[in-house]
């Protein structure tokens, strides 16, 4: 028979040559046509119309200081990104006692009793520490671990990608809030030039000039005017409520922006696809939790296999137990090794791995969803920078044709071939048409917003 010493060296020795064998996923580059499938990825971007390298720090447009200090406002008190913090914590937590079972446990124990026999009664007191060590022969523990470790990772990357999200949001609010201000002092310019037009139709009706009708249809139109300041006054203020509750703010409407739009720049090159599954941070997560569910099946296929156990103890007990065997002698110790291989287990085994590999496909499947997601909302904000580009230079020709008409009116009117109301008719026209400019400006801001975030880029600190 073996002595427990030998026992143990080669039992310890079998741990350390096996505990090593940890299969590895696939790499990015793998990954991808096994869960794109048909999707094939282009080398350039289908609606790209400026080639060359994506700048993460490019937004679109210069924010300004107002801007940088309601995002770094919104990064720190925002709840959303609260609850990610949370989350990271608890899968650290989780790396940290997935970590716990490849290193040996020890305890402490202690003992104190009585115990009565027919001839006498005896006390039974004692002291003593415990040590176990279950060797991870298999790499089991060590897939355990990994698969933590890829959770916290993609936590990690879930919060960064909320930070992305959040900043987006603020900066689309910011937008909002100007372009309601800018649309609001037009609207209110516009109710003042009906209501003037108004009081010369109803001069002209005393005269004759004009019939009850032409009053009615120009006061009608002031009421068309009184509704649109509501309505921009309502934008403005739920533009302002929805800012205040992404900074952590009460929805109190209160909170202030800058004045003006900023200028959209000319160029913003976006890269080429293949970099973006290496950049955005929720493509990235998925493939960490790819990674995590490969790792569970690994655990759970080498749960079928076997396990060694080592433990160890070292104890010292009252001279009066001693007095009874002599053989016995403080301190007292204790060592084992113990080789288990699950046989029959109804079934539990089998069907863990079965879910743990629907759970791998299911991870497979969400990487694929998130990818072609990714690429998606770059293509689509590629593609509506084209239109909304076309529709700005539609606008700002008008405008510049309704200044013209304008300048003529005002001739006009001075040697007295237009009248007051004409040229209150001409200024309306080109109120209009600066709204529309402002809803299309706004409306590219918004999609450079929309590109820089699906592109994975970065955000003012």
């Amino acid at each position: 028979m073996l002595k427990a010493h030998t026992l143990l060296s080669v039992l310890l020795g079998a741990g350390v040559l096996l505990g090593c064998a940890v299969s590895t996923p696939p790499s990015q580059h793998e990954l991808m046509p096994l869960a794109l499938g048909q999707a094939s990825v282009p080398v350039q971007w289908r609606h790209e119309q400026t080639p060359g390298q994506f700048d993460v720090k490019a937004l679109g447009f210069t924010p300004d200081a107002v801007l940088k200090s309601l995002i770094a406002e919104a990064w720190l008190y925002n709840t959303d990104l609260r609850i990610a913090a949370s989350r990271i914590e608890q899968s650290r937590a989780a790396l940290k006692a997935a970590g716990g079972p490849l290193l040996p446990s020890l305890a402490i124990g202690a003992q104190a009793g009585d115990s009565a026999i027919p001839t006498s009664s005896m006390s039974t007191t004692g002291i003593g520490l415990v040590a176990a060590w279950e060797i991870d022969l298999w790499g089991r523990l060590k897939s355990e671990e990994a698969a933590a470790g890829a959770r916290f990772q993609a936590s990690e990357l879930d919060l960064q990608y909320s930070r992305q999200a959040i900043a987006a949001a603020v900066t689309r609010s910011w937008i909002s809030i100007i372009e309601a201000t800018q649309q609001l002092e037009l609207a209110q310019q516009m109710q003042r030039m009906a209501e003037q037009q108004v009081k010369l139709i109803q001069t002209g009706h005393k005269v004759g000039r004009n019939t009850a009708q032409d009053v009615a249809l120009n006061e009608a139109t002031v009421a068309v005017y009184r509704n649109q300041v509501a309505s921009n006054e309502q934008s403005l203020n739920q533009a302002r409520r929805s800012l205040e509750v992404l900074l952590g703010r009460y929805p109190a409407a209160e909170v202030v922006t800058t004045s003006v739009l900023p200028l959209a720049s000319s160029e913003l090159p976006a890269g080429i696809p293949a970099e973006l599954m290496t950049r955005r941070p929720d493509v990235l997560a998925a493939e960490q939790r790819f990674r995590a569910a490969f790792q569970d099946v690994e655990a759970a296929q080498r749960a079928r296999l076997p396990s060694l156990k080592l433990s160890a103890g070292f104890a010292y007990i009252e001279d009066s137990i001693i007095v009874l065997d002599p053989s016995l002698k403080n301190p007292l110790w204790a060592m084992t090794g113990q080789l288990l291989a699950p046989i029959f287990t109804g079934g539990v085994l089998e069907a863990q791995i079965e879910a743990k590999t629907a759970k791998q496909q299911e991870a497979i499947a969400q990487y694929s969803k998130t990818a072609l997601t990714a690429f998606n909302e770059v293509e689509g904000a590629l593609a509506a920078e084209r239109s909304l580009l076309q529709r700005q230079k539609a606008v700002d020709s008008q405008n510049v044709q309704l200044e013209k008409s304008l300048g003529f009116a005002q001739v006009q009117q001075k040697v007295g071939k237009a009248d007051a109301y004409q040229l209150l008719q001409q200024q309306l026209s080109l109120a209009n048409s600066q709204a529309n400019l402002l809803r299309v400006q706004s409306e590219r801001l918004n999609n450079r917003i929309n590109l820089h975030q699906a592109l994975g880029g970065h955000f003012p600190e």
